[in-house]
């Protein structure tokens, strides 16, 4: 029996989220797996304990949104899909995540972003000269 955690949330936070958190739970029963939901809506959220996650296999995010909390899952193999995906394909879902988290071709939550943030901070820093304003109002009245 594997340990699942779940995030699901939707644009509106209302239907969709509690119609996924649902499928992932029933779905897991039917497998044999332990799922562990947490939803993230208009009415708000009970955030997972982290020793839930941390004793958790895998993570499957069911969102449309931004994960709140996201870096209490790093290191963690994920999959991330709409939250319509969710709902309609709960137990296909649980399956791959399982698999590709017992294979190691899983991605892992934190990896994504560690590369690109360096690469975002260069080009930000490497500011054109022509670029640069002068002054209060950024030269708009002309230089002086």
């Amino acid at each position: 029996m594997a340990k699942i955690v779940c995030v699901t949330s939707c644009i509106t936070g209302i239907a969709h989220t509690y119609m996924a958190a649902e499928a992932l739970e029933q779905a897991g029963k039917k497998l044999g797996h332990e799922v562990i939901v947490e939803t993230q809506g208009s009415a708000g959220s009970n955030p997972l304990k982290q020793d839930v996650i941390d004793s958790a296999d895998a993570v499957i995010f069911g969102v449309d949104l931004e994960v709140v909390g996201r870096d209490r899952f790093n290191g963690k193999p994920y999959i991330e899909v709409p939250v319509a995906k969710a709902m309609r394909g709960a137990t296909a879902l649980i399956t791959e995540v399982l698999e590709a988290a017992a294979n190691g071709t899983a991605k892992k939550v934190g990896n994504e972003a560690s590369a690109a943030q360096p690469a975002e901070k260069e080009k930000a820093a490497e500011k054109p000269s022509s670029e640069k304003k002068g002054g209060f109002l950024g030269g708009l009245f002309g230089k002086k």
